[in-house]
């Protein structure tokens, strides 16, 4: 039972450990994209969604990628208390995930690139590091 607990706690460390922020993924997007072409971008991952002139030349991008539904299977656990079995059942579900980025660019360059909408991913805890993470 000891060898139970202790390899739970590890692998709850390892997932834990392996989990990522919008913060970082705010980190990769200006590491890999600021100072580069807006055109660059856009024909990597597609036309931004809007787009806004400021008055001093600069624009502002949105860009989203389309929501992906995400499907939960149910799972049954079993516990048995001498004769009795007892089980509980956890329904599935789906979910949406989704990644939106605001980008500033200046003459077509990029001067600033920062999520503004970062849901769960698929796999880690931010959407948009698994979109630009990779």
């Amino acid at each position: 039972m000891h060898l139970t607990k202790t390899l739970a706690v590890v692998l709850v460390g390892a997932a834990l450990g392996g989990c990522t922020t919008t913060q970082q993924a705010n980190e990769v997007l200006a590491t890999k994209f600021v100072g580069h072409s807006t055109d660059s971008f856009f024909l990597q991952y597609g036309p931004p969604s809007g787009s806004y002139q400021l008055n001093d030349g600069r624009v502002i991008y949105q860009w989203e990628e389309r929501p992906r539904h995400c499907t939960m299977p149910s799972t049954s656990t079993a516990n048995v208390y001498g004769n009795t079995a007892y089980i509980t059942t956890i329904p599935g579900g789906t979910y949406d995930v989704q990644c939106q980025v605001r980008i500033i660019a200046k003459d077509g360059k990029v001067q600033e690139i920062l999520s503004s909408r970062d849901t769960w991913g698929e796999w880690q805890t931010s959407r948009c590091h698994e979109v630009f993470g990779k």
